[in-house]
Order: structure tokens, then C-alpha cells, then sequence
């Protein structure tokens, strides 16, 4: 198998290791990130509030973009573009930053309640999103829920921490190159669990043999 093989391999498995919800919002906040710096750097007064305005349009773009392809929206999705409208509107209002700043923070302790939520009434939130992708025993779901709620739990912790100590620009660039980065690190770091406790291996090494085989 070539370098570029494995590499696709190794991303297509990161990818599914998430939930979905984690991926669509990547580039409406690479938007906003880029917008944020390109006014900020040209003394642009609110350059905050208008790139959180472009974001969240970028966000409701891409919940109609996922009903249109598909016919349905991912609750996580729908959830997560609410607090965004919300909180985005509410900047807008009031003038209070505070509101955009806390967003993270609200969806992902929301997050965090749903999924270990879904484990103690027995309806696992990354089972019904993911099950398609690959299967494991339900002891095993609950398992990987539980990581995620924590993991959903800290990244709130983080948010505040962040926006609470240091400056505007700081938490500006940490929502791309912090945020990412930590989620990218912890889901390769649930690979090995995955790859144990699921079919996720032979499901990829099936794909691999019938790519190879065209």
C-alpha cells in the first residue's frame, strides 16, 4: 500500500470517527477566522461582530446545503446552528460580545449532556449517528459516548478559560487553531479504541480490496 494510501486510509478514518456535526462547521469558522484577521489587520472597528455575522449565514447555508443533499438534518446539526443564530443575534442586539464568546461553551455542554445523556436512558446520540459507518457492541458505544461527553465537557472548560484570559484576537484564532487541533488530537486518540472494539478495520480493509481490485 502507497504513502498516499495509507495517508487517505488514516484521514477517512478520523473522519468517521467523528460526529458529523464537528465537520460541518469547519468552514463556516475557517470563514470567519479569515474574515475576523483580514478586518482586524485593517483597523476595520467591530471586525468581530461582522465576521460572526458572516458565520453564522455560512452556518444556516450549510444546514439548507445538508437538507437539500440529503432530506433530513442531523439534530446535533440542527442544535448546534441554533445556538449560533441565537447568540450571533443576540451580539448583534446588545453589542455584547459575550454572547458569541459563549457559544462554545453552551453547545458543547449541551453536546456533553446529550451524549452521556443518550447513555443513561439506554438511546446512544453516537450510535444513531454513526452506526452506519461501523458497528461495535452496544458496551462499547457507551464507552466511546462517555469519552465524548468528557471530551465535550473540557472543550467547554477550555472556551472559557480561554475567552475569560486572554484577548479578543487570541480567542479569535483559537476557535481555528486551537478548537481543531484539540479535536483532531482527540479523536486519533480514540483510533485504537475504534479499531479494537469495532468492525472499522475490515470495513476499511474491504474498501482498500475493492479499490484495488478496479
Amino acid at each position: 500500500m502507497t504513502d498516499l494510501q495509507d495517508t487517505t486510509e488514516t484521514a477517512q478514518k478520523v473522519a468517521k470517527a467523528a460526529p458529523p456535526s464537528q465537520w460541518l462547521e469547519f468552514g463556516p469558522i475557517a470563514a470567519f477566522v479569515v474574515i475576523f484577521n483580514a478586518l482586524r489587520f485593517r483597523g476595520v472597528d467591530n471586525a468581530m461582530i461582522i465576521a460572526a455575522t458572516v458565520f453564522m449565514v455560512l452556518a444556516v447555508i450549510a444546514l439548507i446545503y445538508v437538507k437539500r443533499k440529503h432530506n433530513t438534518i442531523p439534530p446535533m446539526l440542527m442544535l448546534t446552528t441554533a445556538i449560533i443564530v441565537v447568540t450571533v443575534l443576540a451580539t448583534l442586539l446588545t453589542g455584547d460580545k459575550r454572547f458569541f464568546y459563549m457559544k462554545p461553551t453552551v453547545v458543547n455542554i449541551l453536546f456533553g449532556i446529550g451524549v452521556l445523556g443518550g447513555v443513561v436512558f439506554k438511546k446512544n446520540v453516537l450510535k444513531m449517528l454513526m452506526g452506519q459507518a461501523y458497528s461495535m457492541p452496544d458496551k462499547a458505544w457507551n464507552m466511546f459516548a462517555v469519552r465524548w461527553g468528557f471530551f465535550f465537557f473540557a472543550m467547554a472548560g477550555v472556551n472559557e478559560y480561554v475567552w475569560r484570559n486572554f484577548s479578543e484576537a487570541f480567542w479569535g484564532n483559537f476557535k481555528l487553531f486551537g478548537f481543531v487541533p484539540l479535536t483532531l488530537v482527540f479523536i486519533l486518540t480514540q483510533m485504537p479504541f475504534l479499531l479494537k472494539h469495532s468492525d472499522l478495520k475490515e470495513r476499511m480493509r474491504e474498501a482498500s480490496d475493492d479499490v484495488n481490485a478496479d
